[in-house]
């Protein structure tokens, strides 16, 4: 409709009134991702409304599965009705049955042992490229090892739990060897998988109790993530021939722990905890002659050895440190700017040591701050440390 001056007027769009059913008219994969935003038994459910739906979960791109969902009100897992969706799922699997399973996000008590059947079945049946297992209402009591058998398909693997702390799987199956992406979350890691395809790995809130292996394990591992992680370890070694980004933020080692970074293709290293909360490490060393971003916040050691080759190629980021009198068993300011000095001297190895200081000097900030007691909550006066990387090294190339 057009408005004086010929410029046309928007019109609402307003759905038709004629009482037709538009949603069956779409096309089968427009449908089907429509629906895929349902749990699967809902997914099922559309197969009883006409002849168009009938075969709607064969062609779903994500199937959606809570096995708590299959259990009577009793308790008793339905197992019957399981073992029908593991055969729904053989047979998507089949060529030319309907279109893969993209994504299969799968929730059940691994403390069940029937349960846990079914659902790794159903893991390596499905053949999903990503597959997401939530683990639900599980006790207390001590668990025995458990497995995933992941189909050739697999390129992307989550394994959470919201509380308690289970071991993680072993990873088995042909999927195993062409993962490229594993997140866990909230587990216990006491055995390191060798999943020679892995490009990404992310470790969050996981209770560490094995060393980091040698290289062969993830040979072509390129990212690295470590947070809210707990590292029981006196010793970190970290070598990976080509990992490019490495990021541990609130990972806390043993007090007293030699941590070393050996990786000849990192690009990226972000490294930071809570202000006050981590202890001091023995030492911390640093190989990585291809870094180009540094950003480190509040982690010390006693011993610093940073070596981004000659010359040196960072060309971003920022060193942090904050101190107050309230934290307990913290070093002194004094010992902050020591690190902080020797760090600089790795970064900046075309400058000789006497003049590190010296240019460095326009680009430190001490500010008096408030920071938050990592035990109480409590505000506490503070001073905060700060050396930009970004500025300083442009200032050098200029």
């Amino acid at each position: 409709m057009a408005e004086p001056g010929g410029r046309r007027r928007r019109v609402a769009w307003v759905a038709p009134g004629d009482g037709a059913d538009h949603i069956t008219a779409l096309p089968l994969d427009l449908r089907a991702r429509i629906a895929a935003s349902l749990p699967f038994p809902q997914v099922a459910r559309l197969a009883t409304l006409s002849r168009p739906w009938r075969h709607i979960h064969r062609h779903v791109p994500v199937v959606e599965l809570d096995l708590d969902e299959w259990r009577s009100a009793a308790g008793v897992l339905n197992e019957d009705a399981l073992a029908g969706l593991e055969v729904a799922l053989a047979r998507r699997g089949q060529a030319g049955s309907g279109s893969k399973v993209d994504t299969l996000r799968i929730t059940f008590r691994v403390d069940n042992h029937r349960m846990r059947l079914h659902a790794g079945l159903i893991v390596a049946l499905a053949g999903a490229r990503r597959t997401r297992v939530a683990i639900a209402g599980l006790s207390h009591s001590p668990l025995d090892a458990w497995s995933l058998d992941l189909s050739p398909a697999a390129r992307y693997l989550v394994v959470s739990l919201e509380h308690y702390q289970p071991p993680a799987p072993t990873l088995a199956g042909p999927g195993a060897a062409a993962l490229q992406t594993l997140c866990l979350h909230n587990v216990v890691l006491n055995e390191w998988p060798r999943l020679p395809s892995l490009r990404s790995l992310t470790l969050g809130s996981v209770n560490l109790e094995v060393p980091f292996p040698a290289g062969a394990w993830c040979p072509k591992l390129e990212d690295l993530y470590i947070f809210s992680t707990i590292m029981e370890l006196s010793r970190v070694d970290i070598r990976l021939p080509l990992l490019k980004r490495l990021e541990m933020e609130d990972a806390y080692f043993s007090p007293g722990a030699a941590i070393t970074v050996d990786a000849p293709e990192l690009e990226e290293l972000d490294v930071g905890c809570e202000a006050g909360a981590a202890p001091a490490y023995r030492s911390f060393t640093l190989l990585a002659p291809r870094l180009r971003c540094l950003a480190w916040s509040e982690l010390f050691a006693e011993r610093v050895s940073v070596d981004v080759g000659r010359p040196g190629g960072v060309a971003s980021g920022r060193i942090r440190f904050t101190w107050s009198p309230g934290f307990e068993e913290c070093p002194e300011m004094k010992d902050f700017r020591g690190h902080k000095m020797r760090m600089l001297q790795g970064i900046l190895p075309d400058l000789p040591p006497e003049c590190v200081a010296d240019a460095a000097r326009a680009y430190l900030s001490l500010v008096k701050c408030t920071v938050e007691d990592p035990d109480t909550g409590k505000p506490l006066p503070g001073e905060k440390l700060t050396c930009d990387l970004s500025s300083l090294i442009t200032s050098l190339k200029a």
